[in-house]
């Protein structure tokens, strides 16, 4: 365990939302304080979340609804790494999408990714709570016949209200996986790829940089793939039993980011 020192040196929270902040349209008790105390001290946060199916200003929104200062600045989603990491590998090429619509505007007016219905030579999975069985027969075609098949995130469930879950992209694509005996590239947590790119913008040194979530197989690996400082509240999906069972530890653990705020 490290030394809870060393969250006064860090320069860049990147917080999960659902689960970590609020739940549903709940907002936890100490999250408003939390980041006020982040600004008081002038340091950076952003919201990194895996969950695709909205952009980045049906995150603003909704925070400010909350009363969570935020601007699209503070935001970055699985939707908007994929979009990057699609110009960075797959510059120019077709791509079939199975994601909402608030993604594939992401997708084609942020990153001028050229998404097709037909003949496309990537797949790509989103966390699609829009998803019909003629989008499934589509994605399992393409990847059956060997087109790189990608997804925004490993995600099993998505936390809802009352302690509730729907399936996340990651069930989706088990079923895509079952039907073709081919498994996606992840762009989103637990991949390190979402923290490499908020490092390298904001240059700071990922030593700095704290990963707070409450998933351990997605928020909290990320940050230990990335060499980041991983902080696991309670708040959400983890408990110390997921904790104690998992093979990734979090260097800090704590109830809710309300037992933050004297540490930062």
């Amino acid at each position: 365990m490290k030394d809870i020192k060393e969250l006064k040196n860090i320069d860049l929270f990147l917080l999960d939302m659902d689960g970590t902040i609020y739940l549903g349209e709940d907002l936890f008790d100490g999250s408003l304080d939390f980041i006020n105390t982040i600004i008081k001290k002038n340091k950076k946060y952003i919201f990194m979340t895996n969950n695709s199916s909205k952009n980045k200003f049906d995150y603003v929104n909704k925070l400010k609804h909350l009363g969570i200062p935020a601007s699209s600045e503070n935001i970055f989603t699985s939707g908007m790494a994929m979009g990057m990491y699609l110009n960075a590998n797959y510059p120019n090429k077709r791509v079939y999408l199975a994601g909402t619509k608030a993604l594939e505007d992401e997708l084609k007016n942020n990153y001028h990714i050229n998404l097709v219905d037909d003949d496309a030579d990537i797949v790509v999975f989103g966390f699609d709570t829009e998803l019909t069985y003629e989008k499934l027969l589509k994605v399992t075609r393409l990847v059956d016949e060997g087109k790189p098949f990608l997804a925004t995130n490993p995600d099993l469930v998505c936390p809802i209200e009352n302690k509730k879950y729907i399936p996340d992209c990651g069930s989706m694509c088990i079923l895509i996986e079952n039907a073709t005996g081919k498994k996606p590239t992840y762009i989103g947590k637990p991949s390190p790829y979402m923290i490499d790119l908020l490092s390298e913008a904001n240059k700071i040194d990922k030593k700095r940089i704290a990963v707070i979530g409450d998933r351990v197989y997605t928020d909290i690996a990320s940050g230990y793939n990335a060499g980041a400082l991983t902080i696991c509240v309670l708040s959400g999906e983890a408990t110390m039993d997921t904790i104690n069972n998992s093979d990734i530890k979090p260097d800090f653990i704590f109830d809710s980011v309300k037992d933050l705020i004297d540490k930062i």
